[in-house]
């Protein structure tokens, strides 16, 4: 514990945060170049295969690992072009980024028909029943 006579010289020094989305460079999004693809699994209570990407973060030099999202096959591959964004999974240690559906090299639509969320998965609006078709139908008019 410091005495009163160093604290009257020094001060206390308040501890810095790290940034977790630093290669961004204070960006929403950057861009980036695929490097590698592979799978890995999660934290202990979990099993799963997770996907993630190796990516170079094209303003910063930095490579990152990146979670892929989405269900079914993604379609990319080493030097593929990509949207980069902070956020990661909870289970993964490791991955803090997640790459954007639907931009550059990764607009492969997925296989599974999404209605929620589609915006974070490059999805489009998918008309499903007679009530959504009329409601299409009057939009296009």
């Amino acid at each position: 514990m410091a005495t009163v006579r160093q604290l009257s010289f020094h001060g206390r020094k308040q501890k810095r945060r790290r940034c977790i989305v630093a290669a961004l460079l204070g960006g929403p999004q950057r861009r980036g170049v695929i490097v590698k693809v592979g799978t890995t699994t999660p934290k202990k209570p979990n099993s799963a295969k997770r996907k993630f990407a190796k990516v170079r973060v094209m303003v910063s030099k930095k490579v990152v690992f990146c979670h892929i999202p989405g269900i079914g096959p993604y379609f990319i591959q080493e030097y593929s072009m990509v949207l980069v964004e902070g956020g990661n999974p909870p289970d993964v240690p490791g991955i803090n980024y997640t790459l954007i559906r639907g931009v550059y090299d990764f607009d492969q639509a997925e296989i599974f028909i999404r209605r929620n969320r589609r915006s974070k998965f490059g999805a489009r609006w998918v008309v499903t029943t007679d009530k959504d078709r009329e409601k299409f139908v009057a939009k296009v008019r």
